[in-house]
């Protein structure tokens, strides 16, 4: 059995996708689109009860040219209660250097110095094929640039492990287990988080080798087909705590407007507590989407 489509392989940032002129800040910024961050209300189910808060789990693959993460700058400054997870991902994992480039250098600190912000970095794993003793130096490579750079704020809060596998395997198992010991070993111990992405529902064993799991890195059709046939609420994920879990949804109809996508961001927000959802239909970790302010807007409800 596959892990989805399992996007974030080598999807590494793709420069030059956003405009940074005054139009392009205006496309992003959520007062000039008619939303008030201040009024967002709160989000309920159809008996009332309130909707749980996820995390906006951002994979951020667009290469920081300058002004190229504003419109992600805008929104971490507009929501300060909603809470985002930025995964970084400079060249399929940190890089050949010890420090990324200046760019990097330059807009990384500009994510981290608030407080509803997390950033982590990418690696991947090869179902758990990859040498490990290659993974962890990609590791350790990101956790020292706040010394190696002299910058504190130039640093990551954790890892986005991509290509885990989902079918058991002891030797997996244990793959994952050093893993998980070495990034809660690290300074910062157990607030380091460990993101696992199969890209769907992956053995209970794997589940506990994780803070959050993407259970689900797929289209719009494939996520209501999946939700239709209970797959969500299968044995495997019954006693896991919904904020353990992550949904990534793309390709999301275009004219899903308004009251349609609020209800789609309540229903995957029932599932995951990890939570990042677009129309676009391809180079979707590459580009902000023109609902990206719609749907951190529907987040902080």
């Amino acid at each position: 059995m596959g892990a989805g489509l399992s996007c974030f392989k080598g999807n590494t940032a793709s420069r030059g996708m956003i405009d940074s002129t005054a139009s392009e800040e205006d496309k992003f910024d959520p007062r000039k689109q008619g939303y008030n961050p201040y009024a967002v209300g709160i989000a309920t189910m159809e008996d009332g009860i309130p909707v749980p808060k996820s995390t906006i789990l951002l994979p951020l693959y667009v290469y920081p040219n300058p002004g190229a993460w504003a419109p992600l700058q805008q929104m971490i400054a507009a929501y300060p209660n909603v809470s985002f997870t930025v995964i970084i991902n400079p060249f399929n994992g940190p890089g050949l250097d010890d420090l990324p480039d200046a760019n990097y250098q330059r807009e990384i600190p500009r994510l981290t110095c608030h407080a509803n912000v997390k950033v982590v970095g990418y690696v991947h794993t090869a179902w758990a094929k990859r040498d490990l003793a290659l993974v962890v130096k990609d590791i350790e490579k990101y956790a020292q640039w706040p010394e190696c750079s002299g910058l504190p704020d130039l640093k990551i809060s954790g890892v986005f492990v991509d290509e885990t596998p989902n079918v058991y395997d002891a030797e997996a198992e244990a793959y994952l287990a050093k893993l998980w010991k070495h990034v809660k070993t690290m300074p910062a111990g157990d607030e380091n988080v460990v993101i696992h992405n199969p890209g769907c529902v992956p053995d209970a064993a794997f589940l506990k080798l994780a803070d959050s799991t993407v259970i689900f890195e797929d289209t719009y059709n494939t996520f209501q087909t999946r939700v239709a046939n209970a797959i969500f609420s299968a044995t495997a994920l019954s006693m896991v705590d919904r904020s353990k879990l992550a949904c990534v949804i793309h390709s999301i109809p275009k004219d899903l407007k308004g009251e349609e996508w609020r209800r789609l961001g309540q229903q995957a927000r029932k599932i995951a507590g990890d939570l990042f959802m677009t129309e676009l239909c391809e180079h979707y970790y590459a580009n902000f989407a023109p609902k990206w302010v719609e749907f951190v807007h529907a987040m902080a409800a």
